[in-house]
């Protein structure tokens, strides 16, 4: 896919004030690829279409999947103005078309939750309750101690986006006392204290899988039950959906085997068809 000025300005918009309309689009296939890798949320204000930033690196991921060397704004602001530039040297452009590693960023030193319905936790010895409300995160620093009830189940996911617009995924947890919170290394251990039921609702690609398996797993000694959710059409959603390069970057992890057999056969599907799924384009495919 080729990507005129207009829309490379979009993107750089969108980056930069967290929403864009879907209109200035002119190329609508964009769109649909931004909110499919989980980059953007769509949201409607009256009769406009608006796409909202969720995850930036999917976007500089989205480009790299079209062969642009750019993982900054930075570099996307030197790209447009050297490309339309008619006397840059070729050499010079074909430095901005080349494959890049995927940058990660940190996160606080906490716990990040939401729910689906009202959940009483106690903070430091004083209960509160975590509210739905889509949009909307709570986070617990590290100093905090956090405790919640046996029944409640815990559900660890890898994005941020899900936190805040869980109600987004309510139709995959039929469960009552959802507590959705996401991987986080304190998150890690926090976990490892708790007999909770857990759910890993993460990204269907190698690393997604081994994150479940070698971080996630360990930690939950206490716990009497825990599973990998996992789409019943995982394979026709890799099939028609899913990210080459998401498979082409992770063929590092190897040896990822469960006891779980629903894992095993999603290993089995992401390496038959060398594609992943990242979780958040699961709210949009159904």
């Amino acid at each position: 896919m080729k990507i005129n000025k207009q829309n490379l300005l979009n993107i750089k918009n969108l980056i930069e004030y967290g929403s864009v309309t879907e209109k200035s689009f002119k190329n609508k296939e964009i769109v649909a690829q931004l909110k499919l890798n989980g980059a953007v949320i769509p949201r409607l204000k009256g009769s406009i279409k608006y796409i909202d930033l969720a995850k930036e690196e999917n976007i500089f991921l989205f480009l790299r999947n079209y062969d642009y060397l750019i993982d900054s704004v930075e570099k996307l602001d030197n790209y447009i103005e050297i490309f339309f530039d008619k006397k840059v040297p070729r050499d010079t452009i074909q430095q901005y078309h080349n494959n890049s590693k995927a940058k990660r960023s940190d996160s606080m030193h906490g716990l990040y939750v939401s729910s689906l319905q009202k959940i009483d936790v106690v903070l430091d010895g004083n209960t509160i309750s975590i509210l739905p409300n889509d949009g909307l995160g709570y986070f617990f620093f590290h100093t905090q101690k956090v405790e919640v009830s046996k029944s409640t189940v815990i559900v660890g996911v890898e994005n941020y986006q899900v936190v805040w617009f869980a109600k987004r995924y309510e139709k995959f947890f039929d469960k009552p006392n959802i507590l959705f919170v996401v991987t986080t290394p304190y998150m890690l251990e926090w976990i490892s204290t708790l007999e909770n039921e857990y759910i890993h609702f993460g990204d269907y690609d190698l690393a997604g899988v081994n994150i479940y398996l070698n971080k996630v797993v360990r930690k939950l000694l206490k716990s009497k039950k825990y599973s990998m959710f996992i789409p019943e059409n995982i394979e026709q959603l890799i099939v028609k959906y899913g990210n080459s390069e998401l498979y082409e970057n992770q063929k590092q992890y190897k040896n990822l085997y469960s006891d779980d057999v629903d894992v095993n056969r999603l290993v089995e599907i992401i390496r038959k068809f060398k594609k992943g799924i990242e979780q958040e384009g699961l709210s949009l495919l159904y």
